[in-house]
């Protein structure tokens, strides 16, 4: 399909990476010169466009990695791409999985996760802030992902989850150990539960928890990646690497799982 009016593209060449909405009429301007949007519409991704300056740049479909971190609001700290994927490879979802994550905040995990349960799946979203609920469905919207979402605006811990027999549940929250008894009534019996925080004051209160509540197969990984310079005259680590960003701890139910944890 040629790229339209509208459409979001990925522009990649010699020093330049940015995801711009192409619109009619106008320019893009970029450290290599400028680009007459005009150019882009009716070219098939995978094209290249030449700036004023007679650079060659690539015009490419973006991922919804470089649409979250390029193009999407932010309310709140996000879940970057290196544990937003090991969450999902741990929860084991993939097409037709029902899934909540709870504290939404900005979207960036809920629109991974509706990325992969599609398109007969569902991602129920929940947050008691009125502003990350509003951000995180303008996001999903600009993904088209909303479709497989629902959004709702309640506390969890006080107030539980309104579904049940998820195959997995995440929480993304200040006090995620408050939330682990009405995370699992939601849960069916063999379910995930998977716990992102960022400090190990947090840490210890979640296995505390998840410990005397009985759950199973309990895991604990941080998840860092190194990225390196591609120029062939200069391969090596990059300068700036995004270190730690936070714990995700991984368990599983069973039907010995209890909802309350020891007195």
């Amino acid at each position: 399909m040629p790229i339209r009016d509208g459409d979001y593209v990925l522009l990649v060449g010699d020093g330049v990476r940015s995801v711009i909405k192409v619109t009619r009429g106008s320019r893009v301007s970029t450290i290599r010169g400028v680009i007459n949007a005009d150019s882009i519409i009716g070219l098939e991704y995978g094209s290249t466009v030449r700036t004023n300056l007679g650079y060659e740049i690539a015009v490419l479909r973006p991922l919804i990695t470089d649409m979250l971190l390029e193009r999407a609001d932010r309310v709140t700290q996000v879940i970057y791409p290196k544990d937003a994927a090991q969450i999902i490879v741990s929860s084991g979802i993939g097409p037709g999985s029902r899934v909540a994550d709870a504290g939404v905040g900005s979207g960036f995990m809920t629109a991974m996760l509706a990325y992969y349960v599609r398109p007969t799946g569902r991602v129920y979203g929940y947050d008691k802030r009125d502003d990350a609920i509003r951000i995180a469905r303008k996001n999903l919207e600009m993904l088209g992902l909303l479709e497989w979402v629902e959004l709702r605006l309640r506390d969890v811990s006080t107030e539980g989850f309104l579904e049940n027999d998820l195959d997995a549940v995440i929480l993304d929250m200040g006090d995620p150990w408050n939330a682990i008894p009405n995370a699992t009534r939601a849960l069916r019996p063999d379910g995930v539960l998977i716990v992102y925080v960022p400090t190990i004051n947090q840490v210890i209160k979640v296995l505390n928890t998840l410990h005397e509540v009985g759950y199973v197969d309990v895991k604990m990984v941080d998840v860092t990646v190194r990225e390196w310079k591609t120029e062939p005259s200069e391969i090596r680590p990059q300068t700036w690497v995004n270190a730690h960003t936070g714990y995700l701890i991984i368990s599983r139910r069973t039907l010995r799982t209890t909802t309350e944890p020891a007195k």
